[in-house]
């Protein structure tokens, strides 16, 4: 599969070799999102690495199974969409991180987002402005989460707002016992919302740094 890289961040002369992260972005985000930005900016001991993912979580997992297979990291960061392609990804050396993880997207999609033709929220790498959903796609994704256990890596934290906007709080609830069931550590953000906001980004701070104490 072909992709293209950005690296946000890189090894300096004092330390040219840092270890690796990748960030996985949310539907219609990109590489160039903000979100990555803050991210990579608050764990400079971390070279980061994005990439521009699409509508297909299939597709997305394959790209970012041939990441791991390629880099190795040590540590995966997904938000919404981006977080359900970090749950299926198999990387077992790798600390996952997965914030609001969209496990109800299909919902999503038909109630909230809506079918159809939408702008991207930023600007994409190869220069798409506009993705479409489809009812096709909605099936796509509940026959591959009802078909796909979410796979665990070397430490495993899912970040939840109390209250998600986007997704319902309902959906958040499921998902949050299905994630709990499997192995992952859940985080409640009392003060957060669906798109990363400061009180989450020290919740991810906090997950991270005690999980990479040994690295």
């Amino acid at each position: 599969m072909v992709y293209k890289e950005n690296f946000l961040s890189a090894g300096n002369d004092n330390n040219p070799k840092l270890p690796i992260a990748h960030y996985v972005h949310g539907l219609a985000s990109g590489a160039n999102a903000t979100t990555a930005i803050k991210i990579a900016e608050a764990f400079p001991h971390y070279e980061w690495t994005v990439v521009d993912y699409g509508e297909s979580i299939e597709e997305n997992v394959q790209m970012l199974n041939d990441i791991v297979a390629h880099h190795s990291p040590d540590l995966l960061v997904g938000t919404s969409m981006g977080g359900l392609t970090v749950l299926y990804a198999d990387a077992p050396n790798a600390i996952k991180v997965v914030i609001n993880p969209a496990l109800s997207i299909a919902d999503c999609v038909r109630n909230t987002i809506g079918l159809g033709k939408h702008p991207y929220f930023c600007k994409r790498m190869n220069g798409a402005k506009k993705f479409e959903l489809t009812e096709e796609m909605c099936r796509a994704y509940e026959e591959y989460i009802s078909s796909h256990r979410p796979l665990l890596g070397s430490e495993n934290y899912a970040i939840f707002a109390t209250h998600d906007e986007l997704l319902g709080d309902e959906a958040s609830t499921r998902a949050q016992e299905l994630l709990r069931k499997c192995g992952f550590k859940v985080l409640i953000d009392t003060n957060g919302a669906h798109r990363l906001q400061p009180s989450t980004l020290e919740m991810l701070k906090s997950a991270i740094n005690e999980s990479a104490k040994g690295i």
